[in-house]
């Protein structure tokens, strides 16, 4: 659907969007070499007490190694403390073939590029140095306002911090949840297929939201 209202701001999710990522602990985990078995004891218990610890690491209320002492306790039977951060690490597997391209043209053609994601300080200094943040003008995660997606209050807080109201904002993320929750906010929204080409997804999104890229 094109909006009625050119997007003066392309908004992009990091992971799934922008940075192909490992998408669940089992997954990461695997990646370094945790056998199995070992992955199928994890109890759902332990499951729920490590997405509330990573939920509080999101949100910057433990830094780094406050986190990774937080998910040893929970995980402890099961891995050291050493593989939950190779693990941890594991998740980014790199920048998406052509997004910084995508996210230049956007900016070329008058509209401004920003993102908003559900990520932490440890991601984030390793997320600053790939080509792709080179391009974006607003730079905003959970970490560092406090909040997560799908909560309002995220969203708001990127409107105040980039001065760009909801109409004119268009944004892209790989969860439909997150999208429904801009859309309620008032922004326009389009999901990305993590699994297909993200960087002609981006740039087809913002020409049908009225950005001449």
């Amino acid at each position: 659907m094109t909006s009625r209202h050119p997007a003066k701001l392309v908004c992009v999710d990091l992971g799934g969007v922008i940075i192909r990522i490992r998408r669940s602990l089992a997954e990461t985990l695997h990646a370094v070499g945790v056998p199995g078995y070992l992955l199928e004891a994890i109890s759902t218990a332990e499951m729920q007490a490590f997405r509330a610890t990573t939920s509080q690491h999101q949100r910057g209320e433990h830094d780094w190694n406050s986190w990774l002492d937080a998910a040893h306790r929970v995980l402890e039977r099961h891995v050291d403390r050493e593989t939950i951060q190779r693990a941890h690490d594991a998740i980014i597997i790199g920048e998406y073939p052509g997004v910084a391209r995508s996210l230049g043209a956007i900016r070329q053609a008058g509209a401004m590029t920003a993102c908003l994601s559900n990520t932490n300080d440890r991601h984030w200094d390793a997320l600053v140095e790939l080509p792709a943040f080179s391009e974006l003008d607003h730079r905003h995660a959970s970490h560092l306002l406090g909040l997560e997606k799908p909560n309002a209050e995220i969203y708001r807080a990127f409107e105040k911090a980039t001065g760009v109201s909801s109409e004119h904002i268009l944004f892209l993320d790989d969860i439909e949840e997150n999208c429904a929750a801009a859309r309620a906010c008032g922004w326009n929204s389009v999901r990305i297929d993590h699994e297909r080409d993200t960087a002609s997804q981006i740039i087809a999104a913002a020409r049908a939201h009225g950005v001449s890229c």
